[in-house]
């Protein structure tokens, strides 16, 4: 596939690739479009955050509930760590 890209965009390629950075030109394309589709996909969690907010869909904490609920978060997933030990 042929792309075309501005002579700045093609240089700074060019330079990653001498610089050892990606091993060709299509290995930093395809990086490229995989930060574009990150990109995409977070900016879609961002609306959707968004569109809870203003529906009033959220949880207010204090400080030692905001605390607490961390730490639920954390012992869970210490509990699921130490399970996924145990099938190994």
């Amino acid at each position: 596939m042929n792309t075309n890209l501005s002579p700045e965009n093609e240089s700074f390629i060019q330079e990653s690739v001498a610089a050892g950075v990606f091993s060709d030109r299509e290995h930093a394309l395809d990086e490229a479009v995989g930060l574009l589709k990150s990109r995409q996909r977070v900016l879609a969690h961002i609306d959707e955050g968004t569109r809870q907010l203003r529906e009033g869909n959220f949880v207010e904490f204090d400080q030692d509930g905001l605390r607490n609920f961390f730490d639920e978060i954390q012992a869970s997933g210490r509990r699921r760590y130490e399970e996924s030990l145990k099938r190994s």
